[in-house]
């Protein structure tokens, strides 16, 4: 990861957050041991299950390299556009007028919960601390049906600090945030592997975007948490009775007179 974002930099093709945090972004595409990552623990799947069920698929995968001085993120959950379930049935709520930047921060609980529809799984790649901005997150904040003020203090978050190397779950719902680095010499470095349920749209599309050659060599693992294949007709390719089966790449699907 050291390696790939150095060359990021020196091509002049790094995408920083702020001053000093740096995100490579796609990691499927970098290098394949993050697709050995992707698979290689079941332990962390079992926990990806326990909030998703037995069928996922990646919606993006990328590890943001926190350096000295690094500011702290806004507070957020993962799966902001969940909106909050009426009490008034004549309420509309237009789920595809909603982004980051105009959901409104609540402060009230809600009696109806939007169920979770993504869980975010944090490889460390480094040790984190309190010092280099380990992951804060806020206790059952998930239950809330309530969306954070992105300036929230942290004074009821909880820090992740971990070893380099451990597994950090969390419910798309929870309000948490990159910590600020105060070292001087630290990067904090992770891997953010995040799971959507299968009929969610994917930050990133891999079917389209994975290089050819990444492409060719997955695993049916692999493939499955990379949406490679249809669920009960999502995804499918046009054959609507499509059950889980690899959908075709572009240039084998049927055109004009082609049988």
């Amino acid at each position: 990861m050291e390696d790939q974002a150095a060359a990021e930099r020196a091509a002049n093709l790094a995408f920083f957050e702020d001053s000093n945090t740096q995100w490579v972004a796609n990691v499927m595409n970098r290098c394949s041991e993050f697709l050995e990552l992707l698979v290689c623990a079941e332990a962390s799947h079992e926990m990806v299950e326990y909030i998703l069920g037995s069928v996922y698929i990646l919606s993006c995968s990328n590890a943001p390299v926190v350096g000295p001085g690094s500011g702290r993120m806004a507070m957020h959950a993962d799966q902001h556009w969940m909106p909050r379930i009426p009490r008034e049935p004549l309420e509309h709520v237009r789920l595809g007028a909603m982004t980051f930047e105009n959901v409104a921060a609540t402060t009230d609980t809600c009696d109806f919960l939007f169920p979770p529809c993504m869980a975010t799984l944090l490889w460390t790649l480094a040790d984190f601390t309190s010092a280099n901005g380990a992951t804060v997150m806020v206790p059952a904040s998930h239950f809330s049906g309530s969306q954070p003020e992105h300036r929230a203090p942290f004074e009821n978050a909880a820090r992740a600090e971990a070893a380099a190397g451990s597994p950090i779950l969390w419910d798309g719902r929870t309000w948490h945030a990159t910590g600020a680095n105060s070292t001087s010499d630290q990067h904090r470095i992770g891997v953010t592997n995040n799971f959507v349920a299968p009929m969610i749209r994917r930050l990133v599309n891999y079917p389209y975007s994975l290089r050819p050659e990444v492409a060719v060599n997955l695993t049916e693992r692999q493939k499955q948490l990379l949406g490679f294949t249809t669920w009960t007709s999502y995804g499918n390719e046009g054959v609507p009775t499509q059950q889980l089966g690899y959908f075709n790449p572009a240039a084998e699907q049927l055109g004009p007179r082609r049988v």
